[in-house]
């Protein structure tokens, strides 16, 4: 059945905050400095840190930690009850930046205008801004004026993801811009938000598409792709759902 946006590989890199960081890495791609904490004592220098758990979007469970005493509280929250390992991130100040990247009909990938965005009533894009829990809009978003070797070099940065992981249809990398006009990307997502005010729409009417015509491009991409080239397989199970349960538990 034809789906819309990227494949399971693609997808899966892109969910993992862990992995994602690997990969970028490979990709030569600017990141903030990262550690992984999977239990035990966490050593840091002072300095400040995102903790962020390994999965999920919208920041949620996302700690911006500026005080060694905090850190503890912050990398329970993130592990959850699974305790999975938490992904902890040098905290970079500067001006948040997004980039939605659409493949169009005929397979042109588009790279939308950069977008600056500012929270006015958090220390950073968290999960309450992002979500607008109070729907008191406190996001201000707007064209992001850049200088063209940033611009450049934003494009080249988010391009070089789309193709590294294998992207398709639609996709949002996010970036901070420090104050020395360095670009060091932060997230990827492969399924950026489709409501008509999200970053990604207002990215698309930049440069002239309409809400309409996003939703068009991202099915004709889904339709366009080739067939299997055999049926897929029917599993065939010659024990009951009990049984073949027991047979896996420890």
């Amino acid at each position: 059945m034809p789906y819309c946006g990227s494949g399971v590989a693609a997808s899966a890199v892109a969910a993992d905050k862990i992995l994602r960081k690997r990969v970028m890495l490979s990709l030569g791609v600017p990141t903030p400095g990262w550690w992984v904490w999977s239990g035990g004592p966490m050593h840091r220098n002072g300095l400040a840190a995102m903790v962020k758990p390994p999965f999920g979007g919208s920041s949620v469970g996302m700690s911006l930690v500026r005080e060694r005493a905090d850190l503890p509280r912050a990398l329970a929250d993130a592990a959850g009850k699974a305790g999975a390992d938490v992904l902890v991130e040098d905290y970079l100040t500067g001006v948040p930046l997004t980039v939605g990247l659409l493949e169009l009909p005929g397979g042109a990938v588009v790279v939308l205008p950069p977008l600056a965005t500012e929270a006015t009533e958090a220390e950073f894009y968290d999960a309450d801004t992002k979500l607008d829990v109070d729907s008191r809009g406190a996001v201000a978003v707007r064209a992001a004026e850049l200088p063209p070797e940033v611009l450049s070099r934003v494009t080249e940065y988010a391009t070089t993801l789309w193709d590294g992981l294998g992207l398709h249809g639609s996709a949002r990398v996010d970036f901070i811009l420090t104050e020395d006009d360095e670009p060091y990307v932060l997230e990827v997502n492969s399924t950026p938000g489709m409501s008509r005010d999200s970053n990604f729409v207002v990215g698309a009417a930049m440069v002239g598409l309409t809400h309409t015509d996003v939703v068009v491009a991202m099915l004709h991409e889904a339709l366009a792709r080739p067939p299997y080239d055999v049926p897929l397989p029917t599993p065939a199970f010659s024990s009951t759902t009990l049984t073949r349960e027991a047979a896996v538990s420890p």
